[in-house]
């Protein structure tokens, strides 16, 4: 649970504790837990997935690489998907290592046979793959399947349009090289601590950023700007360190830095969670991005270029026709962003038009099956006199009938009647959950559902 080594169970006071605690119980070997109990607990936790996995549902997958302190490189992939009972799972199903170069051929022999080798599942319900932007994953993804870019990567990368402007990138250049004198000395150290007692400022350390994260380098801004009077004093005491004192152009530009980014900082780790369910939070957050970054007057030369580079950046790498339809028909199915954010509803219909028929098509039976998945996971407990546990068998009888006077119309007529009723439905708050919504209505919007 705690990831802590396996030799653990060798080290003489972990030992000597477990004694204490019960001198009767015999501790199991290092080998036990390798040989024997993980890979039991692998095989339960595989069984277990297998188990769920017997539904075929429709899934999604997520992959990125990672390198050891081995300096072994690893494919990880995950998979997501929704139950019958509208829950949403996300399994890790493996690493795979990586021993030749990382071409967009090698990647995808990687996901593949790790996808339909090794688990068996049926290429075709792979509704999307996520991955960064890299011109390896795109090869790899871009053909077969889905691919949707990464939210947060695209952020990253938009953010840096606007960070590498000369001007801010020399700031910031110049910002690390005093915060890293101040994390190497434990004399300015010392010196800033004592500063911030006598200006009455938050005994906070300074922060470096990290290249890959560009809210680390807002963080390090933030900061710096919070405890600017404490830096400059400590410095003053010190002739050699007068050359790292920020000048006041740089006050300007991190100040300039710290309005534009402040608002988008929240953004990146918004939609990195595994368990929700992001894909339709993207268009009303680009929305809250591009109003961030809206021209305002009293704005400087330098705020409307970093803003103008955000924006474009962005529009550029959602500008594709196909990434838009996807996005905005997952809005169109978010109950919480149905009615406020998209602007293709025609064409999403269209596009959910044709996939029913084409399911239809495919199955050759009854396309309402979702209507009875989600009629059959609300058990009652309920004593069957009770008045409200009556009037929902009263109301099930008459929606069972009217699904079966329904029969007789064309998939269309069907679809375009339900189309018109989750047109009426109040849109959901946007802290409940879609698919627990999802799991209430779909009986009475079994096609869409």
């Amino acid at each position: 649970m705690d990831q802590v080594p396996v030799y653990t169970v060798e080290k003489h006071g972990f030992q000597l504790m477990l004694q204490q605690f019960n001198p009767r119980y015999q501790l199991p070997s290092r080998n036990f837990f390798m040989y024997t109990e993980i890979p039991k607990l692998y095989t339960e936790t595989r069984a277990l997935i297998s188990d769920y996995l017997k539904e075929k549902p429709f899934y999604a997958c997520t992959t990125d690489l990672w390198t050891s302190r081995a300096a072994e490189t690893f494919m990880c992939i995950t998979m997501q998907y929704i139950t019958k009972s509208w829950e949403m799972h996300s399994w890790c199903l493996g690493c795979s290592g990586l021993n030749t170069k990382h071409t967009g051929e090698s990647l995808k022999e990687a996901f593949d046979e790790k996808i339909l080798e090794e688990w068996k599942l049926d290429i075709s319900k792979i509704a999307g793959i996520t991955t960064d932007n890299a011109s390896n994953n795109q090869k790899a993804c871009k053909d077969d399947y889905t691919w949707i870019p990464c939210f947060g990567h695209n952020l990253h990368l938009a953010v840096n349009k606007a960070v590498n402007i000369d001007r801010v990138s020399s700031a910031l250049s110049r910002l690390r090289k005093t915060v890293a004198a101040f994390t190497r000395s434990p004399k300015l150290s010392r010196q800033l601590a004592k500063k911030q007692t006598d200006l009455s400022l938050p005994d906070h350390k300074l922060i470096h950023d990290e290249t890959t994260r560009w809210n680390s380098s807002y963080d390090m801004v933030e900061r710096f700007l919070e405890q600017q009077q404490s830096v400059c004093a400590s410095l003053a005491e010190d002739r050699k360190k007068w050359h790292l004192m920020p000048k006041d152009t740089d006050i300007t530009i991190l100040e300039t830095l710290k309005e534009i980014l402040g608002p988008l900082s929240p953004f990146t780790d918004a939609l990195s969670g595994e368990k929700h369910k992001t894909l339709s939070s993207v268009l009303p957050l680009m929305w809250k991005i591009r109003s961030c970054l809206d021209d305002v007057d009293g704005d400087s030369v330098l705020a409307r270029e970093m803003k103008s580079a955000i924006k474009e950046n962005l529009r550029q790498r959602y500008n594709d026709e196909e990434l838009q339809l996807l996005l905005n028909t997952a809005t169109y199915l978010d109950p919480r962003f149905k009615d406020s954010f998209v602007a293709l509803e025609a064409d999403v219909k269209q596009r959910l038009l044709d996939q029913i028929r084409d399911a239809a098509d495919d199955d050759g039976a009854n396309v309402t099956g979702g209507a009875e998945a989600s009629s059959q996971v609300r058990p009652s407990k309920k004593s069957k006199t009770d008045l409200k546990h009556l009037l929902s068998s009263i109301q099930g009888e008459k929606k069972g009938s009217d699904a079966t006077a329904t029969q007789g119309l064309s998939t269309s007529d069907r679809l375009n009647g339900e189309f018109l009723v989750y047109s009426k439905m109040p849109e959901l708050s946007a802290e409940e959950d879609p698919l627990t919504w999802w799991k209430t209505n779909g009986i009475t919007l079994p096609l869409l559902s």
